[in-house]
């Protein structure tokens, strides 16, 4: 099966070039490359997604007090009604369910989604205090602003305590361990040389999860973090980026 249509994909832009950084989105967005399934992204500043994503059809991320979010994707199927999803993993099993043609899941989803997990526990959580004070740098205006104060309040941490001088040191080194903790369980799964949770050929779900928090680490992380954790684990991080640039493509 293929979309009657390109995919629309949702996608909050930043004033890089090219604009693509949410690791949530580039989750989505390897998926769509990685099966080769036609899409076409649409651009959408935070300041204008309450009202375009609803406006579009496209169901609420949270429902008790509707809160809307990308990545969200309107899928056209021949015959069948139009798809509206939003929520990364929602896609992710979308995706994976209408168009099984190279699956994103090997051994099965319930087994691979352990290994998205411990990306998520080793990697994402430790990060995300040390980027989000920094995103700044690569939003501009109400983006910019949105961003930060939505921050503020999720994590009910002021941006200025998630990452403050004193702590660095030992957040740094609190995520070598992580990610030594999470090379040790790769090697312990590994099935080829290439991909870290993926087949001998092919890269899976979490080889994306992965990728997605290694770029936006990379692009809004702190000043010379990326240089910095890319050395470790002789390079085997920066190794994994390069090994996705055949899925990057933004379309």
């Amino acid at each position: 099966m293929s979309p009657r249509q390109p995919i629309t994909l949702y996608d909050v832009p930043c004033k890089l070039d090219p604009p693509a950084w949410s690791p949530n989105v580039w989750r989505t967005r390897f998926i769509l490359n990685f099966k080769e399934l036609p899409y076409v992204t649409q651009w959408v500043h935070y300041t204008d997604i309450q009202r375009v994503l609803p406006s579009a059809g496209v169901p609420p991320t949270r429902t008790s007090k509707p809160l809307y979010s990308v990545p969200a994707i309107i899928d056209i199927v021949e015959g069948e009604a139009p798809v509206m999803l939003a929520d990364s993993p929602l896609i992710a099993d979308y995706l994976e369910q209408t168009y099984p043609e190279r699956s994103i899941y090997p051994g099965g989803r319930d087994a691979h989604l352990q290994c998205v997990e411990k990306v998520i526990q080793h990697v994402n959580n430790k990060i995300a205090f040390m980027v989000i004070p920094h995103v700044e740098r690569i939003l501009e205006g109400g983006d910019r602003e949105y961003y930060l104060s939505t921050r503020e309040m999720k994590f009910g941490v002021p941006l200025g305590k998630m990452f403050p001088v004193e702590k660095q040191e030992a957040m740094w080194a609190d995520l070598m361990t992580s990610l030594t903790e999470l090379s040790a369980y790769i090697d312990g799964i590994r099935k080829g040389e290439k991909w870290l949770f993926g087949t001998t050929d092919d890269p899976s779900y979490a080889d994306f999860v992965l990728g997605g928090a290694l770029i936006w680490f990379k692009l809004g992380g702190p000043e010379g973090g990326w240089d910095k954790l890319r050395a470790w684990h002789e390079g085997r991080w920066e190794r994994h980026l390069e090994n996705l640039e055949s899925y990057m493509q933004i379309s």
